[in-house]
């Protein structure tokens, strides 16, 4: 059975609707459940009206148990363009590999993951190390070259731009904001640029997807901490690329 973590995002498929939320698949062995008030961002009066049986919805755990609960509205944009995205390279990368493989997919797939743990890290692995990782799990030669040619062709990393206001009253709340701002601006991958008080811009570029999703998380959980103790009215919204 795979394990689930509390703060990850999944894709999700809806199994049965209820009257005040909805059972979804995590996987293929655990089920989830979201509850109406963490359907959306905006009020649902209806779970129908936001899904139907059969959908596939980008989920984030909230919490663990028996059965875990999910949420859709704590996914942020990006986390969800990252997800659907990854979901998409390994749903294509393994129907490269049935072509090929055929009556054998399904000892190669068991092979990637017991090695690898998904498809998708499988593919990262792939992008750090290219054919000498293919050599290595000794793939055919005709697929190596088919394989090397999807990943140049779908690995691409994502920049995270978010919008800044920092407010405060207090005599010497400028200092203050200098103080938030130049902490976490010294950080390698991360710049942040002045637009208009209180309004700022950070972008997040780590060379990687994942390492890039995980620093601009841990980065906006910080000034929100560092601000609260200056007394800094904080609050942030991510810019769509």
């Amino acid at each position: 059975m795979m394990e689930i973590k509390e703060g990850d995002i999944y894709i999700c498929r809806v199994k049965k609707l209820l009257q005040h939320g909805i059972i979804v698949s995590v996987g293929e062995s655990i089920d989830g459940f979201i509850h109406i008030s963490e359907l959306s961002k905006r009020w649902v009066r209806d779970v129908k009206d936001i899904a139907k049986e059969g959908d596939i919805l980008v989920c984030k755990v909230i919490t663990l148990g028996q059965s875990p609960e999910l949420s859709v509205k704590r996914v942020t944009d990006s986390e969800k363009r990252e997800a659907l995205r990854e979901w998409s390279i390994e749903n294509r990368l393994l129907k490269l590999i049935e072509k090929f493989y055929k009556k054998d997919t399904d000892k190669l797939k068991e092979q990637i993951i017991k090695k690898y743990g998904s498809s998708y890290k499988f593919y990262e692995a792939v992008i750090k190390n290219g054919k000498e990782e293919l050599d290595a799990m000794k793939i055919n030669k005709e697929v190596i070259n088919e394989i090397l040619d999807f990943v140049e062709k779908t690995k691409k990393k994502i920049v995270i731009k978010n919008q800044l206001e920092l407010k405060t009253y207090e005599s010497e709340g400028v200092d203050k904001i200098k103080e938030i701002l130049t902490d976490f601006s010294k950080t390698k991958g991360v710049s942040i640029k002045y637009i208009k008080a209180p309004v700022y811009i950070m972008t997040i570029d780590m060379g990687e997807t994942k390492k890039t999703l995980n620093e601009n998380k841990k980065l906006l959980e910080q000034i929100a901490k560092k601000s609260k103790t200056l007394n800094v009215d904080f609050k942030y919204t991510e810019i769509r690329q």
